[in-house]
């Protein structure tokens, strides 16, 4: 007579292949990490002692290039140094498509960006009207923007490779 074993004993042995089997599986499929590789994954970095910029490029209109510079060195400069905010940095390009790059400095970096009129604008404007009068004021700056055929802008920082581009703030 044979004797049969009962299921119930396999039933841990069952188990413990089961339970290896999952484990298995899981690593395999990359679900299972112990904790100090989980641990060693990305972490969340912010750039450190980087200056965020904001540059913008100017192509004038043909013969409108030396206008449109004496209005910033004759109005815009002074009202910002008025104002007591930053001149921007200014390249005149000699090569390339475009005439003028000119570069700010943004303090509070990308969330500068969600003025739709920026404290610094009405600053400008504020210090340009109270040099010029309202009417004369806007009459330069209809004059300026009508010496531009077209202009692009970009946003980045300076400083991780190489030196900052900082602001220029009038004494």
């Amino acid at each position: 007579m044979t004797q049969r074993m009962s299921t119930r004993t396999f039933a841990p042995i069952r188990l413990l292949i089961s339970a290896l089997g999952i484990a298995l599986l899981l690593s395999m499929a990359g679900l299972a990490m112990p904790a100090q590789a989980q641990e060693e994954g990305p972490q969340p970095q912010r750039y450190e002692d980087v200056t965020w910029n904001n540059v913008v490029l100017y192509d004038f209109k043909a013969g409108k290039g030396d206008r449109a510079m004496e209005i910033i060195g004759d109005h815009y400069d002074p009202a910002a140094k008025k104002a007591g905010i930053q001149i921007p940095h200014s390249v005149q390009l000699q090569t390339g498509p475009w005439d003028l790059m000119m570069i700010w400095t943004m303090k509070d970096g990308p969330s500068e960006m969600a003025w739709e009129t920026s404290p610094w604008d009405v600053k400008a404007q504020k210090a340009m009207v109270g040099m010029l009068g309202q009417e004369k004021a806007q009459e330069i700056v209809d004059e300026f923007d009508n010496t531009v055929a077209r202009e692009t802008s970009f946003v980045g920082f300076s400083g991780r490779h190489g030196a900052s581009i900082t602001a220029y703030i009038p004494e």
